[in-house]
């Protein structure tokens, strides 16, 4: 069935890929990203050339996460040629490492304002649609570090605790009125959100450290070599596979988690586990058992 489908950061990687996937699949698409006219006017003319040569309904929108106006005006322009929004996919993000003391409060503001405040803009505009409709579906884009912890990735992997948290609290008060929330948990893959990586303000205080700074100087390198392997199992097309998986699957049928790591499969996913029974034992304590529905328990789906 059709489904009319938004996404944020839309200009590359998961979202680029994403909305391609969708809208060869046969559904209205809408491509969201900032700078359609600016910074990303580039990516913008090419997704709009790329759907008009495949025949497919993708349509590019202005859409700042950042922004209040930008993303209640993102609304209007896509109400202006589709009836509702079934589903939303909040995708867009930044990413930045480095050791925690050299990020400033005003650079964690800076991360939390794209990868999470960005999301519940985002989720706050649409939402009253679907409730309207009685129907719709929420996903975010988090990571297994929404779950786990990389060192030296504070600001970041708090940002995806922070959006595992929200999405978590949406799917339990939303169950009632016949919405999904879904997040959709990545490991590591090599997109274009490395080639945007978020600089820390006091990188100074680096000179004051010794074996944190070779331990920093040592994840880095050992990370480059995972990324950069021949073998490396992780392709971004897999993230965008689940993300279609999960929308084709049944309404109230949604996992709560879905892991989207070959290379690392047991990470998050072990968690998931143990935090669904846990949750089930607390939401039955609280007497609110029903909100849990069927497949709350996470799933690697993995072509």
């Amino acid at each position: 069935m059709k489904k009319t489908i938004v996404v944020t950061g839309s200009s590359t990687g998961f979202g680029k890929l994403t909305v391609q996937t969708l809208a060869q699949d046969g559904h209205q698409v809408f491509a969201t990203m900032r700078g359609v006219n600016g910074k990303n006017a580039e990516h913008a003319a090419a997704l709009t050339d790329w759907a008009k040569e495949h025949d497919v309904d993708l349509t590019v929108v202005e859409l700042d996460v950042t922004s209040d106006d930008s993303v209640k005006s993102a609304v209007q322009t896509i109400l202006a040629s589709a009836a509702g929004v079934d589903v939303v996919v909040n995708n867009a993000g930044i990413y930045g490492n480095g050791l925690q003391e050299a990020f400033t409060a005003e650079d964690y503001k800076n991360i939390y304002e794209v990868n999470v405040f960005g999301s519940v803009r985002v989720i706050n505009e649409f939402l009253p649609l679907m409730r309207k409709q009685g129907s719709g579906l929420l996903i975010q884009v988090s990571s297994v570090v929404g779950r786990v912890v990389f060192p030296f990735q504070a600001a970041y992997v708090s940002s995806k605790f922070a959006v595992e948290a929200i999405a978590e609290n949406l799917r339990y008060e939303l169950a009632p009125l016949g919405i999904d929330s879904v997040i959709v948990q990545p490991g590591t893959f090599v997109t274009e959100l490395f080639q945007k990586f978020y600089q820390p303000a006091n990188t100074a205080v680096y000179a004051d450290y010794d074996a944190p700074l070779a331990n920093y100087q040592h994840f880095g390198n050992t990370f480059t070599q995972m990324v950069m392997a021949e073998d490396m199992p992780n392709q971004p097309q897999h993230v965008a596979d689940a993300i279609k998986q999960v929308i084709d699957t049944p309404a109230g049928e949604r996992p709560l988690r879905v892991v989207v790591d070959a290379m690392m499969p047991g990470t998050a996913q072990a968690i998931n586990e143990v935090s669904a029974q846990v949750q089930e034992g607390i939401m039955g304590a609280l007497g609110l058992g029903e909100l849990l529905q069927t497949k709350k328990e996470s799933e690697l789906m993995l072509n």
